[in-house]
């Protein structure tokens, strides 16, 4: 029951939220979870009574009509009230009835890149970056995907013109639904726009909508235990974390807490949580303090596979290799074998005492079973790693990483320096990053004579290796 009521609160605030930037009447909006009649309604229905006025009208409903996007998507629309312009990979629906400016709905597909991404390129010549209201929810028409909002503040001035904008991973790519209107000031104009507008993204369906990867390894029971001396004795508390596929959720500490769970947020209808996964760890701010609950099932360590060792022969890409190898993975529970991937993007070893690798880096842990290797956690880590010479060869001294969600781009563009446009050409090819992981399990395979012919992540089919090729591959990299 207290899920229900959670759904149904969270699906209203959105509702809502969707009206409010359309239009930023500021006219009060109420929101029943319970389903049951406001004191407002039922005074209005009192009042009714009282005048036994018939409040009914016969009603002409529009005649819709449905469009169909070859990526996969259909909406129905009102053709007395909306045109439909087609471009390359973008759709817009373009209201024509009465109001007070240019007000569209444009539908786009963004191949091979990620949602985070996109809104920063969209967003970056709006006028006050720190303004930007940030927030997350259900992906339109779906209630078991997610995605990400990009809100102006509305200081009440201007001329009205509001863009408003949503993009999450759809098949391969990003969808984005990207909102400009222009509020009249006319409570009914605006409503007129709103409620067609929204009417598109209400009616949205999808044929074939695959599995979002972003948060491939969020799901799970994550427990945290806790020992206490009570009367001399001791007792255990077993407390945990549910992150359910869907995106909803349950905190079980002294009572059960239904929550919606986003990148960095477990959010109630009154209340939100701070948390972070590194690994199987889940680290939940609770009141200030943060508890650290183990993902159940965790891999640990078995010594079947060798640990990963670099095969080339350039002593600073070994140290670059290994020291992901050995450090990135202690942020997780030990698997069978820890293996990196690293996607190069330029090196600086002007100076010897501080050389630089810039990179975007990633761990992957796996499990054996048979002869295929399975992921069980893993993450990325875009930035640079810091080097010096020394007479034993190379030593890492440090390492700057990006930072996850809204502070991702500002961080890269500090970090990559002159090298951004190249960090993100490469980050964002998903297809040549899988390219050069099944190389390095490859090679990883060759150099220890393994019987292993494949890897596979959680929820996708398993990824045949190639051959080994240890003599060409490293030196492109170098």
């Amino acid at each position: 029951m207290k899920k229900k009521i959670i759904v149904s609160f969270i699906a209203g605030l959105m509702a809502v939220s969707m009206f409010s930037a359309l239009t930023g009447c500021g006219k009060n909006v109420n929101v029943n979870i319970y389903n049951e009649p406001s004191e407002e309604a039922e005074s209005e229905d009192a009042e009714a009574e009282d005048t036994g006025e018939d409040e009914a009208e016969d009603v002409e409903l529009p005649e819709y009509e449905e469009y169909k996007n070859s990526r996969g998507w259909s909406v129905k629309y009102d053709p007395s009230l909306i045109t439909v312009n087609e471009a390359e990979d973008m759709t817009s629906f373009v209201y024509t009835g009465e109001s007070a400016g240019t007000n569209m709905l444009s539908i786009s597909y963004v191949p091979d890149e990620q949602p985070e991404e996109v809104l920063a390129k969209l967003t970056q010549g709006w006028d006050d970056p720190e303004a930007i209201v940030r927030s997350e929810s259900y992906f339109p028409g779906t209630n078991d995907k997610w995605g990400y909002w990009r809100n102006p503040k509305d200081n009440g001035e201007g001329s009205g013109l509001s863009e408003n904008i949503f993009a999450g991973e759809y098949n391969g790519g990003v969808l984005v639904f990207d909102f400009v209107t222009h509020k009249a000031g006319d409570d009914e104009m605006d409503m007129a726009v709103s409620d067609t507008l929204s009417g598109i993204i209400d009616s949205i369906t999808y044929d074939d909508f695959e599995p979002q990867t972003m948060y491939d390894y969020y799901p799970g029971v994550y427990k945290m235990t806790e020992t206490e001396e009570i009367e001399g004795e001791e007792v255990t508390y077993e407390y945990s974390v549910t992150l359910n596929e869907d995106h909803s959720g349950l905190i079980s500490m002294q009572d059960d807490i239904n929550v919606m769970w986003g990148s960095t947020m477990l959010i109630q209808a009154d209340n939100s949580y701070e948390y972070t996964i590194e690994g199987d760890n889940l680290m939940l701010n609770l009141d200030g303090n943060w508890l650290t609950f183990t993902r159940e099932g965790a891999a640990k360590d078995t010594g079947v596979l060798p640990a990963y060792k670099y095969p080339g022969d350039d002593k600073l890409m070994a140290a670059v290799y290994e020291y992901i190898a050995e450090e990135c993975s202690k942020d997780y529970e030990k698997a069978d074998v820890s293996i990196p991937v690293v996607n190069l993007v330029d090196t600086d070893d002007s100076d010897p005492e501080d050389i630089k690798v810039w990179g975007d880096f990633w761990i992957n842990n796996y499990k054996l079973e048979d002869d295929t290797l399975m992921t069980q956690s893993g993450g990325s880590y875009p930035g640079c790693i810091h080097l010096k010479m020394t007479e034993n060869g190379y030593e890492v001294t440090g390492m700057d990483v990006t930072e996850d969600g809204s502070g991702f781009d500002e961080s890269a563009k500090k970090i990559f320096g002159d090298h951004y446009d190249v960090f993100m050409k490469i980050q964002s090819d998903q297809d040549e990053r899988e390219k050069v992981r099944a190389q390095i399990i490859a090679n990883y395979v060759a150099a220890n004579n393994l019987n292993i012919t494949a890897y596979k992540d959680y929820g996708h089919d398993a990824v045949l290796l190639p051959d080994e090729n240890i003599d060409s591959f490293y030196s492109t990299l170098d």
